[in-house]
């Protein structure tokens, strides 16, 4: 009789892995955790509202959405829950405090939807060029354009400039190369010598970008500090005629100041309207803007392709799968950055049961708490080294404690020095 294999009697992480997904995700995506051996529940009929009852009635492990809020009580609904992955181009709808003070993991897909986004402003710019849209407008209606004179100013060889350099301004930039533009850019976290890597030229402030560009691109990140970004002063120095094409989330550009802009200055604007997208007609200013000539508006459409929604669930995939196999988190959000510990510890020990248990115990009743650990094993798996991350100095007493502690070998001790400019 032939031995039985072991690995037929284990059972996969995977297999005890609850899957909830409450936004439009993509069939191939559904098959792909399942693929993984998750048990894969998709439901797009589920609200803010019922979503707690649904965390509570089916206890998933992981949580997929897009823009579904999930507070803090949909957090504490099913206590298997470790693990949130976000899709969309915000993390906002996600308490990720309140994930944080519970142990759950957030992560995020970025870059996925790079490119289709980069498209979508293409598709802008070149619309806000060319009229595209009043004159499918014209052409539907049976109008003759032959009196209008061409207002097309061209593209090659004018100035785009770029507000955030992140991954989709660096995708709009590549196609500004193409397109024969010379590019600029601002951005908070971009050096002059990055942009000379990228053949980008540098600006210091968005004022002077505004002075320089044609055709002006924002992509950034929508958050406190980036809310009114653009405002007057920078609509101020953009020149007469230029034009302003707006892919990130809403809030980045000051709408009071662009109406104006548009008013006075002849301004053209493509705007990919996101999260006031609904309320438009609960935003007076806004709908004064979208209805002045020259300006342009698509609807939450940046990373609607075939292409990105395809990539971004292959992303969630992939994260779930190394989360089951491995227990860590691709593009989590919430890791802390640094710990509070103040000392490492080396312990080397002979790779057996009960080894931690007594640490542990000699921690504990010292008050000491252990930050972060990873142990180690050496090639044959006869032995192992520690290391443990600890928030205070233990005493000698204790070190000679652990030292005791059956099949330890040996235990070192170092302080963890942080750089001066530590917060």
């Amino acid at each position: 009789m032939n031995d039985l294999d072991p690995s037929a009697l284990a059972t996969p992480l995977a297999l005890a892995s609850r899957v909830l997904v409450v936004d439009p995700f993509g069939a191939q995506g559904i098959e792909g955790l399942r693929a993984v051996g998750c048990d894969a529940i998709h439901n797009t009929l589920l609200t803010a509202e019922t979503l707690e009852l649904a965390a509570r009635d089916i206890t998933p492990d992981i949580l997929v959405v897009r823009s579904m809020r999930v507070s803090e009580a949909i957090l504490n609904a099913s206590e298997r829950l470790g693990l949130v992955v976000a899709t969309g181009s915000t993390l906002e709808n996600i308490d990720i405090d309140a994930a944080s003070r519970r142990g759950i993991f957030v992560a995020h897909c970025p870059g996925r939807s790079a490119a289709a986004v980069a498209e979508l402003a293409w598709a802008l710019i070149l619309g806000c060029d060319r009229r595209l849209p009043d004159h499918v407008m014209a052409v539907r209606s049976g109008a003759s354009d032959d009196d209008n004179p061409n207002e097309s100013a061209g593209l090659a060889g004018r100035t785009l400039g770029i507000v955030g350099l992140g991954q989709v301004g660096q995708e709009i930039a590549k196609r500004g190369a193409a397109f024969g533009m010379h590019v600029v850019a601002w951005s908070r976290n971009i050096t002059e010598e990055r942009c000379d890597a990228l053949g980008i030229d540098y600006c210091a402030n968005l004022v002077n970008l505004a002075k320089l560009s044609d055709v002006v691109s924002v992509s950034v990140t929508a958050n406190e500090e980036s809310h009114g970004l653009l405002g007057d002063k920078f609509f101020n120095a953009l020149h007469a005629g230029a034009t302003i094409i707006n892919t990130s989330l809403g809030g980045v550009v000051n709408e009071a100041s662009l109406l104006h802009a548009v008013r006075t200055k002849g301004i053209r604007a493509g705007l990919d309207l996101h999260e006031y997208a609904t309320s438009i007609n609960e935003r007076p200013i806004l709908g004064q803007l979208m209805k002045q000539p020259g300006v342009y508006g698509t609807m939450q459409s940046g990373a609607m392709t075939t292409q990105a929604c395809e990539a971004v669930d292959q992303e969630v995939v992939r994260i779930v799968r190394q989360w089951l196999e491995h227990g860590t988190v691709s593009g989590c959000v919430n890791r802390v950055g640094q710990s509070s510990a103040v000392t490492l510890i080396h312990i080397r020990h002979l790779n057996r049961p009960g080894v931690f248990a007594h640490i542990f115990d000699v921690l504990g009743k010292a008050g000491i708490n252990v930050e972060e650990m990873e142990n180690v094993i050496c090639a044959g798996g006869e032995a192992a080294i520690a290391r443990i991350h600890l928030n205070s100095p233990p005493t000698e007493r204790d070190l000679a404690s652990i030292r005791q502690t059956p099949h330890v070998f040996g235990v070192t001790v170092q302080a963890i020095r942080r750089s001066s400019n530590t917060q």
